[in-house]
């Protein structure tokens, strides 16, 4: 046994309160198993997880069980005992891998310091083993001389990883480690999770409010609440054969892409005050099943091998998996939520060519040097009454961008915004504010976007004076309690005085719609709005937006990476990337029938919450270009195993193969050959490659290169329009190509790909 937990009590003094975070867990985790760690927010999940590395803040600390790793009770070891055990042992990924890393020091800087720190090793030595574990984590060792502002979150997320990796730990604690990453970004850390964890054959405690993610990395799955686990055993048990009603309720409340077309049922309430004496079952108070002898605290029984569960009643199971399926079971009516079909003609919103440039100023020897960072580059959409528009793409795809230009929060650099027949592009002063009038933006913060300083009531109240609304405190007080109400905050009075900090996530969510709806407006941009919230909160608030839909005639954008919350409650959908859409069309047909391949890419990149279905992982190759120097063609050409010579490639494109190749973690000696490249050079579309070799040796090593240029794509050497040499410099060159537009394919929808013929 690796790792086992008995009885563990964590506990924070906070006001002169004491808060029992961890209140009695216990678990065990085997050499090689990997445990995943689920449950809302506030749960103890992380307390837990940092209480095992004992890295808890100065108000808390350990008062009861034992930590028993690898024979040894960590509990009560000493601060020098454990400096030996912490990331030689027991390695932690943190959520927000910004956090976790200097902003001050390189990152090849700190790497060495984790190496160095715990073992006997030169700093040269310590960079190459650094360079190793970047190529198996997909960066380049050039990274190392990066600062961590210059890294996008994912490759953040990844230094994060290959240090935890360093010392190859048996366990490593993995603390959310893709939450608010995109897709194709989670899916690759999680790739290389798997990959190396078999490489050096560690554990792995996985926290996260993602069950989709524990059901495809985990064997085992412990699911806590207020403070306690509710129940734990095999992934494929807890998935399948639920037991505790607070499972049930966690798993109907996910939505994932095969079942979106279906209610999703939330979670009524919140989890309970920590700092309160707690009688009886924790979940009781939101539980549909509760009964007087849930008053009495039940102990946690074995129902099958292996299978702990905390409830009175695990003998009516059958009766509670099937009343937890029904939205009446949790005092819901879904029925006005559902999509109904209507005739929507009326277009309240055109956008024509719409374009939003930003210019980077910076020095270098010759003096300033500007850069053009295209974020939004020519996007044509409309949006009808009452319907919901979703944008779908990775960070850095120009989602955020392209909602701020629409709500005039940024100005357009080029384009048209027609709102109701109405260019708003150029509004100004009393004309642009009472078109905000009529458009309200959700953001995708709550914690960021409410004042601090401000009760629920006046931050909802702001709104209405800010345009004259109301002759009076009480009547504007009238339109903040309808506004509470209807974003399902109730009883409202008991939000009316509380502060943000009062408040949990999907309460502030819940606010910052409220505030958004107070003025009835006409049409909402909601950006990601529920990427940071539990599962059972996501729900609620994607069932409210349906609802505001339907109520209020309002039409919407919603912004997400996430297509299964895109499929649950779009009408139609829009690919974004690179600041272009790649395919529009009915959502239904986007998701089923998809047609671009980044769409395809985006799909297969979404985990499967099914434990009995193996999903091959998607091969992204590399990350989001640079919008700055945008590619040649097609700008998903380089990441496209499908793209043709017609599609754009370029230099970088082959300079990426040879550095890709150079880089490759278990066959270096295959490419040997790529040694004899002494210096890179891209020329627009051009590479220019200064080589040592024999003049006889030219054509062999031609033919070399254009060899691993077809493994990487097939239709690469086609791409070559003229190759020459002069001396030992190989030039390669390729056309310009444009890129292609959108045209309409025979399922519907519209595709921007030179596989689809125009018409």
């Amino acid at each position: 046994m690796l790792l086992k937990l008995k009885n563990l009590k964590t506990y924070y003094r906070m006001n002169n309160k004491i808060i029992k975070a961890v209140d009695g867990v216990s678990f065990d985790l085997k050499s090689g198993e990997n445990l995943g760690l689920v449950g809302e927010s506030g749960c103890g999940k992380t307390t837990t997880a940092k209480s095992i590395n004992r890295i808890l803040p100065s108000n808390g600390g350990i008062v009861g069980g034992e930590i028993n790793f690898q024979g040894r009770d960590l509990a009560k070891l000493s601060e020098a005992e454990l400096n030996k055990v912490r990331w030689r042992e027991i390695a932690m990924v943190t959520q927000s891998a910004m956090n976790a890393l200097n902003p001050v020091y390189k990152i090849g800087e700190q790497m060495v310091e984790a190496f160095q720190t715990h073992i006997k090793i030169s700093r040269e030595e310590a960079l190459d083993r650094s360079a190793h574990l970047f190529s198996l984590v997909g960066l380049e060792k050039s990274r190392l001389n990066d600062y961590p502002h210059q890294l996008s979150g994912g490759m953040k997320q990844r230094v994060v990883i290959a240090m935890a990796m360093a010392l190859d730990p048996p366990l490593i604690i993995a603390d959310e480690p893709t939450t608010a990453l995109d897709v194709v970004v989670q899916d690759g850390i999680l790739k290389q999770f798997v990959y190396l964890q078999n490489k050096i054959n560690s554990s792995i405690i996985l926290v996260t409010h993602d069950i989709s993610v524990v059901a495809e990395l985990c064997q085992r799955t412990a699911v806590m609440y207020a403070g306690r686990i509710m129940e734990q055993g095999s992934t494929r048990e807890i998935f399948k054969d639920a037991y505790h009603p607070y499972t049930l309720g966690l798993i109907n409340a996910f939505p994932t892409l095969e079942a979106a077309k279906e209610d999703l049922i939330s979670i009524p309430g919140s989890p309970p005050n920590l700092a309160r004496d707690l009688n009886g079952c924790r979940f009781k108070a939101r539980c549909p099943f509760a009964t007087e002898l849930c008053e009495e605290d039940p102990e946690i029984k074995e129902v099958a091998e292996q299978h702990l569960v905390a409830c009175h009643y695990p003998n009516k199971v059958k009766e509670f998996r099937e009343k937890a399926a029904l939205p009446a079971t949790w005092d819901q009516e879904l029925e006005s939520v559902k999509i109904k079909p209507q005739k929507k003609e009326k277009d309240v919103l055109e956008v024509a060519e719409l374009k939003k440039s930003f210019e980077l100023k910076s020095k270098d020897f010759f003096g300033r040097k500007k850069r053009i960072l295209k974020a939004v580059d020519g996007v044509n959409f409309k949006v009808k009454e009452k319907e919901i528009l979703g944008f779908a793409g990775e960070s850095g795809s120009g989602k955020s961008t392209l909602g701020e230009l629409v709500a005039r929060l940024q100005k357009p650099s080029q384009g048209r915004i027609l709102y109701l027949g109405r260019d708003i592009s150029d509004l100004k002063k009393r004309k642009l504010k009472s078109f905000r009038k009529d458009l309200q933006v959700v953001f995708q913060d709550p914690y960021e976007t409410l004042n601090p300083r401000f009760t629920v009531m006046q931050t909802i109240m702001e709104p209405l004076k800010i345009h004259n609304i109301g002759a009076d405190f009480f009547q504007r007080l009238e339109r903040v309690k309808e506004a509470l109400h209807k974003a399902e905050l109730r009883p409202v009075d008991d939000y009316l005085d509380r502060f943000p900090h009062q408040l949990s996530g999907g309460q502030r969510q819940r606010v910052a719609l409220a505030r958004a709806i107070v003025l009835n407006p006409k049409f909402i941009i909601a950006d990601e709005p529920v990427s940071m919230l539990d599962v059972s909160v996501r729900a609620g608030i994607l069932n409210l937006l349906k609802k505001l839909r339907d109520d209020l005639g309002a039409s919407i954008i919603y912004i997400s990476h996430d297509l299964a919350t895109i499929r649950y409650i779009c009408d139609r959908t829009a690919i974004l990337y690179l600041g272009r859409i790649m395919e529009i069309g009915e959502t239904e047909t986007v998701i089923s029938s998809a047609c671009h391949p980044y769409t395809k890419m985006l799909l297969a990149a979404v985990p499967i919450p099914d434990p009995d279905r193996n999903r091959e992982r998607v091969d992204p190759r590399g990350e989001i270009p640079d919008p700055i120097e945008l590619p040649n063609g097609c700008r998903f050409h380089a990441r496209c195993a499908q793209a043709t010579a017609e599609c754009g490639f370029e230099g970088k494109d082959l300079e990426k193969v040879i550095i890709e190749a150079k880089n490759h973690p278990d066959y270096p000696e295959v490419f040997a050959r790529f040694e004899q490249i002494k210096k890179m050079e891209i020329k627009g579309y051009a590479v220019e490659l200064s080589l040592q070799l024999e003049e006889d040796s030219r054509d062999s090593f031609e033919e070399y290169l254009w060899e691993k240029a077809a493994e990487w794509n097939e239709s690469l050497p086609e791409a070559i329009t003229k190759s020459s040499w002069q001396g030992n410099k190989l030039k390669l060159e390729f056309a310009a190509k444009n890129e292609p537009e959108l045209r309409k394919t025979k399922t519907g929808q519209e595709v921007a790909c030179v596989l689809y013929p125009k018409k």
